[in-house]
């Protein structure tokens, strides 16, 4: 690896550049993208693509640019999406913050915990995936309007 470069900025500039090669409108490239956050962020643990493939459909998105906005959600970031989604949920729900019992296993509180990450992580879904909306629509179709001029190396 070369000095300086980092592995996390090079897998952004991949995901973009996979992106904007999709043959397919800017529009329709952020809508796919953006479907894929909503599932990846929401606690789908691993089904993300399967329910972003039929959401895509449905939505005249994108299904490959789908599949990639997923990739937001994976076991490395999962540590800081559900815990984040979890204390959003209790927030709203007025749930005070919890210590861990062993009678917290218990299934009338378990539905409670899972209650409370539902909520947060459905509006941390809803943000996210319109943020990635507009980021993704405007760097592609800016990208595509660069290029369209027939300048070299496009």
């Amino acid at each position: 690896m070369e000095r300086g470069k980092r592995p996390h900025k090079s897998r952004i500039k991949r995901f973009a550049k996979d992106l904007i090669r999709i043959a397919d409108s800017p529009e329709r490239i952020a809508r796919g993208v953006a479907i894929g956050v909503f599932w990846g962020v929401l606690p789908t643990f691993g089904l993300a693509i399967l329910f972003s493939l039929p959401t895509a459909f449905l939505l005249r998105a994108n299904r490959l640019s789908a599949i990639l906005g997923t990739f937001v959600s994976n076991p490395l970031t999962w540590p800081f999406i559900y815990p984040f989604g979890f204390r959003i949920g209790q927030q709203i729900l007025k749930v005070s913050p919890l210590d861990f019992s062993w009678g917290l296993l218990k299934l009338e509180n378990l539905l409670k915990l899972s209650k409370s990450l539902l909520v947060g992580s459905s509006l941390l879904a809803i943000g996210f995936s319109l943020l990635s909306y507009l980021v993704v629509l405007k760097v592609v179709g800016h990208y595509r309007r660069r290029h369209s001029s027939g300048s070299p190396g496009s």
